[in-house]
Parts: C-alpha cells; sequence; structure tokens
C-alpha cells in the first residue's frame, strides 16, 4: 500500500459515485475495499468487492471484520454512500416505506460508523465522510421523506465531527447537486396513490428522474472525495456542481419565504 498505506471502505461501489470514488483512490495508491448489497458478478477495477447490508448489525460486523483481518486492523478512511431514496407525496409514504429509507439512508450510515470508529480513535486518526446533498439544505416536494433523511444525515454529522475531534478523527458531509446516476430509476416508489397529488408527483417524478440523468459525471464528486481523503484536517462541509453552492448560498441569504418561493420554481411547481 502506498499513500501512507491508508485503507479506504467504500459502501455502496458497484455503480455512481460509490464505483467512481473506489476506483479514483485505487488508482491514487490507497488501498479500497468496496461494498454491495449482491457483489456476485458485479465489476471492480483495482478494488476488492465485498458484501455488505448496512440495515444488518451483523453484515456490518462481519464486512468490517474481513477487512480488518485483511490490514492489520486499520481503515482510516470510511466513505459512506450507500443510500436511494423515495419519490412520493409525504402523506403517500408509509412509516414502514420511510423507515425501510432511514434503514439504509441513516442508520446504515450510523451502524458503519460505529462498527469503524474504534479502529479510527485507537489509531487518532481517520475519516468519515457521509453523502448528503443540495436536499440536505433544501426539502424538496415530493422528496420528503428522502431529504429528511439528509437533514438528519447532516446534524448527526455535525455533531460527531465535535465528538471526533479530540480523537484527530474527521466527520465531513459531502453534498452534490444531480449526478448521473441509476438513482432515479432504482429509487422506491411511495405504495399509496391519492389522486389529489397524482399531476404534481408525476411533474416532480419526471423532473427528478430527468435531473439526474443530467446530471453531473461522477467522477466530479470522486474527485471532491479524494480532496477530503487528502486533507490533513478536511473542512465540514463539501458541496458539488454549481447547483448544490448556489443552493447552499441561497438558504443564508435570503429570506425563509424567499428562498421558499426560489425552490418551488425551481422544481417547476410554481
Amino acid at each position: 500500500m502506498s499513500r501512507g498505506g491508508k485503507v479506504v471502505l467504500v459502501t455502496g461501489a458497484t455503480s455512481g459515485i460509490g464505483k467512481a470514488t473506489a476506483e479514483l483512490l485505487a488508482a491514487k495508491g490507497y488501498r479500497v475495499f468496496g461494498t454491495s448489497r449482491d457483489p456476485a458478478g458485479k465489476s471492480s477495477t483495482g478494488f476488492e468487492l465485498l458484501q455488505l447490508d448496512v440495515t444488518s448489525d451483523e453484515s456490518v460486523a462481519a464486512c468490517v471484520k474481513t477487512v480488518t483481518e485483511r490490514t492489520g486492523g486499520r481503515i482510516d478512511v470510511l466513505h459512506n454512500n450507500a443510500g436511494t431514496g423515495i419519490i412520493g407525496a409525504a402523506e403517500e409514504v408509509s412509516p414502514d416505506e420511510a423507515m425501510r429509507l432511514f434503514q439504509i439512508n441513516f442508520f446504515g450510515v450510523m451502524r458503519v460508523t460505529n462498527a469503524v470508529l474504534p479502529l479510527m480513535r485507537a489509531r487518532k486518526a481517520g475519516t468519515v465522510i457521509n453523502m448528503s446533498s443540495s436536499g440536505g439544505v433544501a426539502a424538496l416536494p415530493f422528496a420528503a421523506l428522502y431529504c429528511a433523511t439528509k437533514f438528519a444525515l447532516e446534524g448527526y454529522t455535525e455533531a460527531l465531527r465535535h465528538e471526533l475531534r479530540p480523537f484527530n478523527v474527521a466527520a465531513v458531509v459531502v453534498a452534490p447537486g444531480p449526478v448521473s446516476t441509476p438513482a432515479g430509476d432504482t429509487a422506491m416508489r411511495a405504495g399509496k396513490h391519492l389522486p389529489e397529488y397524482a399531476d404534481r408527483r408525476r411533474k416532480a417524478d419526471e423532473m427528478s428522474v430527468r435531473g439526474i440523468r443530467g446530471g453531473m459525471d461522477p467522477k466530479r464528486v470522486a474527485e471532491t472525495i479524494l480532496k477530503v481523503v487528502r486533507d490533513d484536517w478536511p473542512s465540514p462541509r463539501y458541496p458539488v456542481g454549481l447547483q448544490s453552492r448556489a443552493t447552499n448560498l441561497a438558504h443564508g441569504l435570503l429570506p425563509p419565504g424567499t428562498f421558499e418561493a426560489a425552490v418551488r420554481w425551481g422544481v417547476g411547481l410554481g
């Protein structure tokens, strides 16, 4: 291993941001382990691909154990990338559907982070990178529960950063705008459909999928993550892309009512 022997664990590494990040870091000389719920037949270039279901305590423990057995107990960087979304009006999403989403996007991050932190604290070094989005700052109509997971993740990471600082472990949020990945097509849809929301939901769904398909190359996000990994003490939050940076800026500068109107205009709902 080069790059000081740093070991990187990337969850959700078979497509999109996770795969681009794992490949880039491996090409730059880091020892990278990627994960997938079902790695059989999946390709990986320059990194090892392991099985991991972030919703399972047993699966997380087994994955971390496998990595540490192969690296002498080291995981220097954790990139919590695995995630999904759900499209539907807030009223249409059932508590069970919302819990499945939180199990992946939020509690999954907690599980893997809690399994890795003892290793980082013992060495007094490490970086935890959590994937948010512009939806972690601006709640979007018909993506209420997805945004709720990202709002929760932003608050969790901010507090975690304070708690880990004495151990020289950094917790960081990377928040891209739309990225060209399969996420829009693979996102869950609410099982309940209320006719009162049908027209606007369909419009929001089409716009979301179209925006993701036309989004930035995942390699742009991977380059930001490489920067985080290289920094001795990275910043708390990294927006990626014009849309994410503009959302972040507008949220801090505009009056709440004006910002709210701008969000509705931005998603084409007037």
